[in-house]
């Protein structure tokens, strides 16, 4: 499933700039919460993953996923995702001793895939924040996600370490091929017969479809 926000108890992260892809910048400061001051130095990272849907046995292979397989798919309460690390990039602060925050910057390499969300295959992208302290150490963390309209129809392929699904899709104009971690993502046009009805929008052809 996507991160949500995560909030250590005396610092927090806040984003200037978010550009999660092949060059892009990543901007923002570690901010003190309430005034509280430590001595640790603080290490920041940017960090991307590759992530697939641990799917059912018979939802694996090469052929296109039918209605029923969707449906069984989507029915499930608890999605499984597996991760493996594409790159991280680590910066090392100051601390927050006697400032309330401390600016970071970082750049994303060019030969990464882009931030995406799909199916079976997301690329995800995480800003993590962590300092030591005693026991342990305490974190914050805050997930890149870019939500675009997908206004597009294609073809959508999708492969993990465990298969590959053709997805009658749309994708956003901005969206890009990509591949790491054992995944890709790639397009292709649809075929004549497999195009929208005129004038309809991607979530009711998905209703049209059965899919939710």
């Amino acid at each position: 499933m996507i991160g949500n926000p995560v909030a250590a108890h005396d610092f927090r992260i806040s984003l200037d700039v978010a550009e999660p892809w092949p060059g892009g910048n990543v901007e923002g400061r570690v901010e003190s919460k309430e005034g509280r001051h430590h001595r640790h130095p603080i290490t920041v990272s940017v960090q991307c993953r590759a992530a697939w849907l641990d799917v059912a046995p018979q939802l694996v292979g090469q052929k296109p996923l039918g209605l029923s397989g969707i449906l069984e798919m989507r029915s499930r309460r608890i999605p499984i995702w597996l991760e493996e690390p594409i790159f991280s990039e680590t910066l090392e602060l100051d601390p927050l001793e006697h400032v309330n925050w401390r600016r970071f910057s970082l750049v994303v390499p060019g030969d990464v895939p882009r931030a995406f969300e799909g199916t079976f295959v997301s690329f995800r992208y995480r800003v993590e924040a962590r300092r030591p302290r005693s026991i342990g150490h305490a974190e914050s963390s805050v997930p890149l996600l870019l939500l675009e309209p997908r206004t597009i129809p294609c073809v959508r392929v999708e492969t993990s370490p465990l298969g590959s699904w053709r997805l009658l899709e749309w994708r956003a104009e901005d969206e890009q091929e990509g591949s790491g971690g054992g995944c890709s993502v790639t397009f292709e046009e649809r075929r004549r017969e497999d195009m929208p009805r005129p004038g309809e929008t991607r979530e009711e052809e998905l209703r049209r479809r059965g899919v939710r």
